[in-house]
């Protein structure tokens, strides 16, 4: 018999098959467990420690996807989201537009809507607003700026602008390119950054909660 023929009968011998699926149910067992305990942990906001000229922002979680309501000088809120181009703007919202924005990089949206005061906002979010709405309190001069810096991002590229007005939100092609580990969630951590605010936790996939500021 061959060398190699019995290099090969002694190795298939060793190789255990039940072992072997026993070995890849209990890692794929030991990565579900994980994923599951990722998900479920908080994703913690810890508001700025002292702010001056307090305001409140507000978090929108739905579990799978967040926003941000920003005040503004007249008393309305102006909320922005981000999220896949074609998915969230275009609503080509089947298996292939659903898997590409989960897998590939793709392109964009910056969503925003205009809110005439909370009261319109909270009844936006039906009777269950008090478990997806979480308040943050900032200093009133970082959401000047960022309420700036988002406008401007978004005037930029109004030439491409989608308007829903079913949902009131309008969206426009932005600059960045979405991805699983970009995605509406750290996107809005990264305004949250910016508001002065320091975030811990499970970015891909949250559970929002706010640490009080005592």
């Amino acid at each position: 018999m061959p060398i190699r023929t019995r290099t090969i009968r002694r190795l298939r011998r060793r190789v255990n098959p039940v072992r072997c699926i026993a070995v890849l149910a209990f890692v794929i067992l030991m990565l579900s467990w994980i994923g599951f305990v990722l998900i479920r942990t908080p994703t913690v906001i810890f508001p700025p420690a002292a702010p001056v000229s307090l305001v409140t922002v507000y978090v929108t979680d739905y579990g799978y996807h967040s926003r941000l309501t920003l005040p503004e000088p007249d008393g309305s809120l102006i909320q922005y989201t981000y999220g896949d181009w074609r998915y969230f703007a275009l609503k080509q919202q089947n298996l292939t537009s659903g898997l590409a924005a989960l897998l590939l990089p793709t392109p964009a949206t910056l969503g925003r809507r205009q809110y005439e005061n909370f009261e319109s906002l909270r009844q936006s979010l039906g009777s269950n607003w008090q478990a997806v709405l979480h308040s943050v309190p900032v200093a009133a001069t970082s959401v000047t700026r960022l309420v700036d810096r988002l406008d401007r991002r978004y005037q930029r590229n109004l030439q491409t602008e989608v308007v829903h007005p079913d949902s009131g939100l309008s969206f426009v092609q932005d600059d960045q390119v979405y991805t699983l580990v970009h995605n509406s969630n750290h996107e809005l951590v990264e305004w949250l950054e910016a508001l002065g605010c320091r975030v811990e936790g499970f970015v891909t996939w949250p559970n929002f909660e706010v640490e009080s500021a005592n």
